[in-house]
């Protein structure tokens, strides 16, 4: 992510974010139909099979690209200027000599070649690695960015953990099988999201460019964050009541899809943000804003059912929407 062009970050990053996260809503889509036509247990041997099938495609076909640079030096130049004495009236013709030029060729590589571990490796200590992407946790967009793509996460995940007890209950009744239907204004919100907080902000971001006379700002990206704030706010709202008030399954899968929406748009927005910000070190501060989120997301899903057993929906999605509204407050 880090060499693509800054006007187009946005929409790359949808691309990549969707890929990621796009499955907190396909797969439960998917995963009504098997539980209803062939057995739970194959829900998991299926994730099975496919993993297994995602990591030899991997290992075969997606070769290392990066590669050892020392030696790989910039070419020298140098450039001498003559003119000629007798030239007519005052008009002097500059001519340019390039001389000292010299390009070393980097060999390509077989394909053999490209499978190996051990190909384009940094020398760092693997240690050193590691550990390198911690210190940056105190930066405020990194901050910023992990807690967002935490609590847009724990809000999606949630809403699928909970919704088999109140669409597979009275009154409601429903099948496993119709059940996963309610991942479809899921998907729907997901699209929405990746291309508001990607192409749409791009095209904002390019707008404000003009505006200030050619200079980006990289804050300029955060306006937007508004679109999913208050849809996301709108939606857990909507969810909490109508489950609690046992309200048309219509409103339920609207304020799914509105919740939905964050999921895609605050790490869009907030990831290209962070690259912005922190271009040189791109890829360790996208690894510490992918992990952290992980760890802040589990803390909140594992306590979410008695949580709701204790307070009930609207408390749950209320405070919920007060936490994700507080931390998407504009940086700028």
């Amino acid at each position: 992510m880090a060499p693509t062009i800054t006007h187009e970050r946005g929409a790359k990053m949808g691309i990549y974010v969707i890929a990621i996260s796009g499955g907190n809503t396909l797969g439960p889509l998917i995963c009504g139909f098997i539980v209803t036509n062939l057995s739970w247990r194959w829900h998991k041997w299926i994730s099975v099979i496919f993993t297994g099938l995602n990591f030899v495609a991997i290992l075969f076909l997606v070769p290392e690209t990066r590669y050892r640079r020392e030696g790989f030096g910039q070419a020298g130049v140098t450039v001498g200027l003559s003119t000629d004495d007798v030239a007519i009236a005052d008009e002097k013709m500059p001519q340019r000599s390039f001389t000292g030029l010299s390009l070393k060729q980097v060999q390509h590589k077989t394909w053999k070649q490209e499978l190996f571990l051990w190909s384009g490796v940094e020398k760092t200590n693997l240690a050193k690695m590691f550990v390198r992407p911690f210190p940056m946790v105190v930066y405020p967009a990194v901050i910023y960015a992990f807690l967002g793509y935490s609590i847009s996460l724990v809000l999606t995940v949630a809403v699928n953990m909970l919704n088999p007890f109140v669409l597979q209950a009275p009154p409601y009744n429903w099948s496993p099988q119709i059940n996963g239907l309610i991942n479809i204004p899921g998907i729907v919100g997901n699209v929405f999201g990746a291309w508001a907080g990607g192409n749409l902000v791009d095209m904002w971001c390019r707008w404000r460019t003009r505006k200030h006379h050619g200079i980006y700002e990289p804050e300029s990206r955060l306006y937007l964050v508004i679109i999913p704030l208050i849809l996301t706010t709108a939606g857990c709202i909507l969810f909490g009541y109508g489950v609690q008030n046992e309200l048309s399954w219509v409103s339920l899968f609207f304020g799914y899809g509105m919740i939905s929406v964050s999921l895609t748009a605050i790490p869009t927005i907030t990831m290209a943000y962070v690259s912005d910000c922190a271009l040189p070190v791109n890829a360790d501060v996208l690894l510490l804003v992918n992990g952290l989120k992980n760890i802040v997301a589990f803390g909140f899903l594992y306590g979410v059912v008695p949580w709701v057993e204790d307070t009930g929906y609207v408390n749950v999605f209320g405070i919920m929407a007060g936490i994700f509204a507080g931390t998407r407050k504009n940086r700028s």
